[in-house]
Order: C-alpha cells, then structure tokens, then sequence
C-alpha cells in the first residue's frame, strides 16, 4: 500500500511538472472578402474609363497559431494568395485564393525572454511598420501613398527587445528596385538591413519612431563598351506616428522621410522613389509623405473614420523628375457581432502628374466603392 501511495505521488508530482511547462498553443483565423467597385481613369486624351467589379476572397484571409510559455513565444501564420505570379499579379489578374487556392507564409518566428531583454527569430513584421488609416482596399490602409510600409510586409530577421526600444537585422532587399546603371550582373550584400524603434504610451498617446539603413553594391557592364562598373545603392527611412484616444473619438498620422525608399523596399506608388543614373554618378531619390486618420466611434456598433495620404518624391537629378500621389477615404465599420464585420469603404485616388526629364505625364485618377467583408475566428 505503502509502494502505491508514493507511485501515486510520484506521478502526481510529474503531472503537475509536466503541465506547468506545456505551452498555452491558441488556434484563429480570419476570413475576409472584398466586394469593389473601381472605376479607373487612365489619364490619357481621349481614353475612357476603365470599370470593373471585384469579387473574390481578401488578401488577408489568414490562418495561424499563437504559442506561449513561460520564457519562449511564438507565432505560426498564412494567408491568401494567388501563388504563382506572386503578390502583383493576383492584383491585376483578380486572382487570389478563390481561384487557386493557394496559401503563403505570413509568419514563422520564435521569441526568447532572457531576462535582460528579449531576442526574435524569424520571418515577423519590420520595424518599419506603423499603420495609421483603417482603409481595407489597399490592403494595407493607405501606406503606399506616404505611410511607413513595406511592399512585402514581413522579413527574414534578427531583433532584440529592450523595454521600448527594440533593433532588427533584416534580409537586405536586392528585389524591390531596378538598376540604375541598366540590368544589374550581380548584388554584392556585406551588411544587413537595420532597424530601430521606440515605442513610448504617455496617457492618451501611443508614440513610435522608426528609422533604418541597408546599403549593397551592384555591378553592371557600361556600353558601348561592355567594361564594368561598381556602384554603391545606399537607402535610408526615418518615420514617426502618434495615436491619439480620446474617448468615442481618435486621431492617428504618419510622417515619414526617405532616400531611395522604393530600393529599401518601402511599400510607395511613386515611379520616382529609385536611384538613377546621370553621367557616371547615382543620383537619389528622395520623399517624404504624411497619412492622417481621424474617427469616431459612435456606438459598439459602428464606427466612422475619415482619412487622407499624400506622397511627394523626385530624383537629384538636374531636370525635373518628379512624382506626386495624394488620396482620400471614408468607411463605416459595422460590427454585426463579435468578430463579424461589414465595412463599406469609398476611396478616391488623384495619382497627379508625373515629370520625366521635364516633360510632364498625366497618371489620371480612381474612383473606388464597396465593401469589405471580415469573420475572425478561434
């Protein structure tokens, strides 16, 4: 009897061992559903509008896993996508999951807490990240004209967390940009991409500022005569965001600076945010750009929010190389029930006038409406 009761307590003392150290593992998903209508003025004399529905699974539709423990968390995710032809082309196909039914990473990382401080690994969001607008079209609010984004919105990296502060080594991007001396032969990468964020709450207020660096060498072959030459492509990002809560009411805005940002790999619509070459030099492209939100939620069930971003890039270049984007948007977020939402969205996107070499292009402008449809679950 004696023998038993001490098995007994031997497993129980294992039991509880065992289930303090299991890890809390949190299953959700998102189902979302974009149903627009977009009417697209190309600009051109003479040239009609071109109008279209879309009408097909979201973008972020996603599915994943939260995990936690006591010193390790961590996340698993994937979303919607067209798969082959990649981000772009499910855009301009109007592809997407429910044509192929292909699904990506979106997450895979691993974070340590030693104590001190925190060290991530993995493929997370970069640190220059900072949402502002609730826009769902773009996929991503309005970002790309003037936020602080990434044209792929998440990376391979190395972060530490102290407190507020955290750094990230990034996968330099080689991919997002076009040589300015023609076709590139080869990228040579001797550093990572760097981040640095801080984050700091003061009462009603929710404070980041973000910058980051990469740098890479490409070598090309000059013609006529085919010798080859070395050229260093070196990007720079500086943003800033405050949040503002005032009770039913809240206002958002992002500033961001910028050389060369289309080679970092900023998320922006302007065709001027790359290096060039002039002579035998690199001239670069600089930018700055500024979102703004403003909203009101005016019962649990529905809240208003009104927002505007406007983007302004040129080259160093002696003629002028000029582009300018600035858009505006309204939605209405409609909470049906927890996690099941109907948000009606009207965007209106003036893309101005483009200046290459002095003469100046009309991009035209687009019109959109519609609803953007979305049920988390876990």
């Amino acid at each position: 009897m004696k023998k038993l009761m001490i098995l007994l307590a031997v497993i129980t003392m294992v039991g509880a061992f065992t289930a303090t150290t299991l890890a809390d593992v949190d299953l959700y998903g998102s189902a979302r559903f974009r149903s627009y209508y977009a009417s697209v003025d190309s600009g051109v004399p003479g040239q009609d509008s071109d109008d279209d529905l879309e009408w097909r699974m979201g973008h972020l539709s996603r599915f994943g896993a939260n995990f936690k423990s006591e010193k390790i968390t961590g996340r698993f995710e994937l979303d919607a996508r067209a798969g082959q032809g990649g981000w772009q082309e499910d855009i301009e196909i109007g592809g997407g999951s429910s044509m192929l039914g292909n699904m990506r990473l979106r997450h895979l990382w691993g974070q340590w807490d030693f104590g001190a401080g925190k060290l991530m690994v993995g493929h997370n969001f970069p640190l220059y990240d900072a949402p502002v607008s609730g826009i769902n079209y773009y996929s991503g609010g309005l970002q790309k004209f003037g936020g602080i984004g990434y044209t792929q919105a998440r990376s391979s990296q190395l972060r530490l967390t102290f407190g507020d502060f955290r750094l990230a080594f990034l996968q330099t991007d080689t991919t997002q940009q076009q040589s300015p001396l023609g076709t590139y032969e080869e990228a040579n990468i001797r550093f990572p991409k760097i981040e640095a964020r801080y984050d700091k709450r003061i009462d009603a207020f929710a404070l980041s500022f973000i910058g980051g660096w990469q740098t890479y060498e490409i070598e090309d072959r000059l013609p006529p005569t085919g010798s080859k030459a070395t050229e260093d492509i070196t990007s720079w990002v500086l943003g800033a965001r405050c949040k503002a809560n005032f009770g039913p009411a809240y206002a958002n805005l992002g500033l961001t600076y910028r050389q060369n940002g289309k080679n970092y790999g900023a998320w922006t619509v302007s065709i001027k945010e790359r290096a060039v070459l002039q002579g035998n030099d690199v001239k670069d492209a600089t930018a700055w750009g500024l979102v703004a939100a403003l909203g009101w939620k005016i019962n649990d069930m529905w809240t208003l929010e009104a927002s505007y971003a406007a983007l302004d890039s040129k080259q160093d270049t002696p003629l002028d190389n000029e582009d300018d984007a600035i858009v505006w948007g309204i939605i209405s977020r409609i909470t049906m029930a927890p996690g099941v939402y109907i948000i009606p969205e009207l965007i209106f996107q003036d893309n101005k006038d483009a200046s290459t070499n002095g003469v100046t292009t009309d991009q035209g402008d687009t019109t959109v409406f519609g609803v953007y449809w979305r049920i988390d679950f876990k």
